[in-house]
């Protein structure tokens, strides 16, 4: 079974090769807007993978940085401790508002338009595969 699965799945992959689109050339920027709109999207854009753990970390990271610098350097390390208290409880805040509004259902994940099934059998149904090749 798995075998014909992969077979189709090498014929269709070998099927679609003659279909290969045309090489695409690059579309040049028109306008300024664009290049602005690219430029905020990459200063933007390391920050869209940083989940609130990062945060409560960087925070946390800041009030003791800002606690044991505070001794030598007074300016600075008030400053950084205020910030860490400050991005610690946006931190918090963001949290407990999150929580409150409805979570999406995880998208199911797909190959090839079929639906793939990760999960290991459980061992339920290894003692049966056991019993039922024992039994033949």
């Amino acid at each position: 079974m798995p075998e014909d699965r992969i077979q189709r799945e090498i014929e269709d992959i070998l099927s679609r090769l003659d279909d290969l689109p045309a090489e695409r050339k690059p579309i040049p920027m028109r306008r300024r807007q664009r290049q602005a709109g690219s430029f905020f999207n990459g200063l933007l854009a390391p920050l869209a993978g940083l989940s609130i753990k990062h945060v409560m970390i960087a925070s946390l990271a800041l009030i003791m940085i800002g606690f044991f610098l505070g001794r030598s350097y007074d300016d600075f390390g008030r400053w950084t401790l205020i910030a860490g208290v400050v991005l610690f409880i946006t931190a918090i805040v963001l949290s407990a508002l999150n929580r409150g509004g409805p979570s999406a259902p995880p998208a199911e994940k797909r190959w090839r338009g079929q639906p793939l099934n990760l999960e290991e059998p459980t061992l339920g149904d290894r003692l049966r595969a056991w019993f039922n090749a024992k039994r033949h």
